[in-house]
């Protein structure tokens, strides 16, 4: 497998990599709903993941999902957090 060297957000990332990708919510909608707009999200950038996990903050104004993805390249690095962006309730992806 050829791994390419690209440049993301400054840093040096070398691709493919598996991230664990944090996706913040407001509690706008339920946990059942923001798992389907991440879910459908990841999956309308092209690429696939196992399972979500969520954490509510301490005083429950927030939702933190954890999501191990396999990112190919820095093309569809970009594209994920595109469309992770336009999630309702989306507060912060890292």
């Amino acid at each position: 497998m050829k791994i390419k060297e690209d440049i993301f957000c400054g840093n040096k990332i070398n691709f493919p990599i598996i991230i664990n990708l944090k996706v913040i919510t407001n509690n706008t909608f339920p946990d059942l709903v923001n798992r389907t707009h991440i879910g459908m999200a990841i999956e309308e950038a092209g690429l696939e993941y196992n399972e979500i996990r969520v954490t509510e903050s301490k005083n429950k104004n927030y939702l933190s999902y954890t999501i191990i993805i396999n990112i190919e390249s820095e093309i569809l690095m970009h594209k994920l957090y595109e469309r992770i962006k336009q999630t309702p309730g989306f507060v912060m992806a890292i």
